[in-house]
């Protein structure tokens, strides 16, 4: 569906944009997450032929799409959904209408399918100008399908909405996207939301994409450490592989030895990795199936959307986090002595340069 080559993209202010190669297939859903200002709108409009290249090729459905010619031919097979849903002060139903109108075409069989998709049909007569920001977002949706497009591209659709509201809309699009077989490219700092949709995963830092893949492979094995830092990996300590028996490797890191599952050599240099998910907090060692365990001092605690985040000072900081009934059980508390424990195939290693 869309293949990009060599794209460079410069602007006065310092910034640009340079993406060696991507390639997305028919319908799938791509991804693409990064911190503000890492370029993200740029590339999306660059897809959507609103920002020309300096250099470089983009190829969408087998065509050039640099070449002006074939410009309004792929515009036609797209559709683009900013971060507001700019609803016109009409009715809803019209407004779902209106880039058939612009394409000359009357359909209400096809405005009354795409309401019935996104679950608005309901208010179809209702000024648009009247509507929540969930149903605006849906309404933005539904005119974006009303042209059954094989191209969607979206630039933070969703960053408005409360939790609950863009849960719901992303079940709603996951579901047509798939239907309609239409290949999809999100840009958007909402990892979950991204997570939900998407079938392949880009993070873009600073104009570049440092890794993509699937999202799994991403968040548990970044490439570096401008990923992890970016997907939640909240402990990422500087050490050396010091020895390795097999595939189990003995890292020293803070004055002391971790044990990790990798790749990597004896004399390495490496990152050690770890989400905070993956570590346990108990009153006393475990016994049996984890190869690290660390008496350690509680540093902090603090809510964590549905947990909380606990800081450990074991010699060197680990971040944990744990449920509100492990803090209530154990007393968790600045102060508090527990013992952190993880296995060492939830550790993972980035070798870094020196």
């Amino acid at each position: 569906m869309i293949k990009l080559s060599g794209l460079r993209l410069s602007f006065g202010t310092g910034f640009s944009l340079a993406v060696d190669s991507l390639k997305i297939r028919e319908g799938e859903v791509y991804a693409v997450i990064g911190p503000n200002g890492a370029g993200k709108t740029t590339l999306l409009n660059a897809m959507a032929m609103l920002n020309a290249p300096s250099a470089g090729s983009l190829t969408i459905m087998g065509r050039d799409a640099l070449a002006p010619a074939n410009r309004l031919l792929l515009r036609r097979a797209m559709s683009v959904v900013f971060s507001q849903p700019y609803l016109t002060n009409d009715t809803v139903f019209n407004n779902v209408a209106l880039p058939l109108k612009l394409r000359g075409r009357a359909d209400a069989a096809a405005v009354a399918q795409a309401l019935e998709l996104f679950r608005i049909s309901h208010l179809r007569d209702r000024n648009a100008k009247t509507l929540s920001q969930g149903e605006s977002h849906r309404a933005a949706l539904a005119r974006a399908f009303v042209t059954r497009p094989r191209l969607l591209l979206l630039d933070e659709p969703f960053g408005s909405l409360d939790e609950r509201v863009k849960d719901a809309i992303t079940r709603d699009l996951r579901r047509v996207v798939k239907e309609s077989g239409a290949a999809v490219v999100l840009v958007t700092q909402d990892q979950a939301g991204a997570l939900t949709l998407c079938d392949t995963l880009a993070v873009l830092v600073n104009g570049r994409i440092l890794q993509q893949g699937e999202p799994q492979e991403i968040f548990s094995r970044p490439a570096c450490k401008e990923v992890a830092d970016f997907v939640g990996v909240e402990t990422i300590l500087p050490g050396k592989v010091i020895s390795k028996a097999e595939n189990l490797c003995a890292v020293e890191a803070g004055g002391h030895t971790l044990m990790a599952v990798s790749a990597c050599e004896a004399g390495d240099s490496v990152f050690f990795c770890l989400r905070p998910e993956d570590i346990s907090v108990s009153p006393g060692p475990e016994a049996g199936g984890r190869r690290n365990n660390f008496k350690c001092k509680v540093a902090s605690v603090a809510p964590w959307g549905l947990e909380y985040k606990v800081e450990l000072d074991c010699g060197f900081t680990l971040q944990a986090a744990v449920t509100k009934q492990l803090v209530d059980g154990l007393g968790l508390k600045p102060g508090a002595q527990v013992y952190a424990s993880f296995k060492a195939v939830a550790a993972h290693l980035i070798k870094r340069n020196l």
